[in-house]
């Protein structure tokens, strides 16, 4: 059983990217002062999720998650969800990982913060956000893991720069037991 889980930050010479090793989130972000500069805004985010074992029954398993970034002049946010569910006849398990990681070219403000609560039924979340003036970029991602319910993730993502409309994107991956 995880209770709580924090991403290991590791700070890289290139674009901010989130990956999934085994159990373990490792979170790279690219170096302050390193980023590219004003651009077009951009969200977008990404759901996945699969289940096996028995159509019926009380013997299962699920995984899932979601992700998403965001990027807006020097800005950039990303934030990542797993977690799995794994029954038998006589126990039940569960897992669930989150993380996130901001950027900003100019020094601008930026915020992550993650963490995952719960015993059988584990709930977590990630938000990160960078701002300069007022252009921004913000991911968040929350996810559910329990034995009877699956793996839950949603992710939402926005990105805007002043002058022009918001960018916005959601995505959600709900995967019950199998």
């Amino acid at each position: 059983m995880i209770r709580n889980l924090d991403p290991m930050s590791l700070v890289l010479g290139g674009a901010c990217a989130l990956a999934l090793v085994g159990a373990p989130i490792a979170v790279m972000a690219q170096a302050p002062g390193q980023a590219g500069g004003a651009g077009p805004s951009s969200a977008s985010s990404t759901g996945v999720g699969s289940a096996t074992g028995p159509s019926s029954g009380p013997v299962g398993s699920a995984t899932g998650g979601s992700g998403g970034s965001a990027a807006a002049g020097g800005t950039s946010a990303s934030t990542l969800g797993v977690g799995g569910t794994s029954t038998s006849p006589t126990q039940s398990s569960s897992s669930l990982g989150v993380g996130g990681s901001a950027a900003s070219a100019n020094g601008g403000h930026v915020m992550s913060r993650s963490a995952v609560h719960g015993n059988n039924n584990l709930n977590g979340q990630a938000m990160a956000q960078a701002h300069e003036g007022g252009t921004f970029s913000k991911s968040h991602t929350h996810c559910k893991a329990g034995s009877s319910e699956g793996v839950n993730c949603r992710t939402k993502t926005m990105a805007h720069t002043p002058g022009s409309r918001p960018t916005m994107s959601t995505t959600t991956s709900d995967t019950p037991p199998a």
